[in-house]
């Protein structure tokens, strides 16, 4: 095993879920916490947060499943360890209609966890509509094309905070950008990019560390 690092926590880390006991342990050792999508409960580690799977399905040219979603919402009522978060459902690239999805979730998704709700920032959304939903919100997810990412994150993150709501940034897995997650205050991060190797792996720890310069600083 790696030689544990002592990481400056300044940025919360997640890592996609893996079924390798060795690498569990590993990334157990490092306080790297778990993002576990629809269809992937019960955890492996904790702490962990609970995503939908909307991008995979988006990926994958489907439509969002809503049924497996219900299915995995309810079985968050007994998890031993709640999650840190939960991912409200939206839509990739969305705009407008992602936040009226994402509001018309909260109900449900509270009558099975009382964890934080967030709602996930997408292409075409203006601040002012961001910030009007974050009322209903606990946190902000900063999701979307990287293009937007990399020139809406910092202003995001900023808005999150003076609304005193907490900002993850999505699919943030090399170095570089988690330097720059660093670098504009974020408060937790994911990827699943540090499980496809060893390398991958020392390089995402690196930059948790501070030893890594900004992608787009």
């Amino acid at each position: 095993m790696r030689q544990r690092l002592h990481i400056l926590r300044i940025v919360i880390a997640y890592v996609g879920q893996t079924r390798s006991k060795s690498l569990i342990a590993e990334l157990l050792a490092h306080g790297l916490r778990e993002c576990t999508q629809r269809g992937e409960l019960p955890p492996r580690r904790s702490p962990w947060f609970f995503d939908n799977g909307a991008f995979r399905d988006w990926k994958a040219g489907a439509p969002f499943a809503v049924g497996d979603y219900v299915g995995s919402l309810r079985l968050l009522r007994t998890m031993e360890t709640p999650p840190d978060f939960i991912v409200a459902p939206d839509i990739v690239a969305g705009g407008a209609a992602s936040i009226r999805r994402s509001i018309a979730w909260i109900d449900g998704i509270k009558q099975c966890s009382d964890a934080p709700i967030y709602l996930v920032a997408q292409d075409g959304m203006t601040d002012a509509e961001i910030l009007t939903a974050l009322e209903w919100f606990g946190g902000l997810f900063v999701g979307g094309s990287v293009g937007w990412k990399r020139d809406s994150a910092e202003r995001l993150v900023q808005l999150a905070h003076d609304a005193h709501k907490p900002c993850h940034i999505g699919r943030a897995g090399t170095a570089r950008k988690v330097a720059w997650c660093i670098r504009i205050g974020a408060d937790s991060l994911d990827s699943c990019l540090p499980l496809w190797s060893k390398q991958y792996l020392a390089k995402f720890l690196d930059a948790l560390a501070g030893r890594q310069l900004d992608m787009w600083g």
